[in-house]
């Protein structure tokens, strides 16, 4: 399981890339396979750029930037967060690692 994660971390990270590069159109079916896969094999990897962060939220460990604030946003995702989907239920394998700061 572990190599697994490793595997998917590594693909959520070239594709963050080709984004910033504005490249990640040319390689969309690609990750859609990947992902279809990881799914087949019970995984689901979730990208919370843009969701609301509160401290109560136990599903990523952030760092903030700039000053804290009520409305506070992800604005990085260094890792997402991945799930193990297992007899019906979610766990959650990888907490996703980001950077949040005050909405604007």
């Amino acid at each position: 399981m572990d190599a697994l994660i490793a595997v998917m971390n590594q693909v959520f990270e070239i594709s963050r890339k080709l984004e910033e590069e504005h490249l990640s159109s040319r390689f969309e079916r690609n990750f859609n396979k990947l992902n279809n896969i990881f799914e087949e094999e019970g995984f689901i990897c979730n990208n919370p750029l843009g969701e609301k962060y509160t401290d109560a939220r136990t599903d990523c460990t952030a760092s903030i930037a700039g000053a804290e604030g009520r409305d506070m946003v992800i604005t990085q995702v260094i890792k997402p967060v991945i799930y193990q989907k297992k007899d019906g239920a979610l766990s959650l394998v990888q907490k996703g690692i980001v950077i949040v700061e005050r909405k604007k």
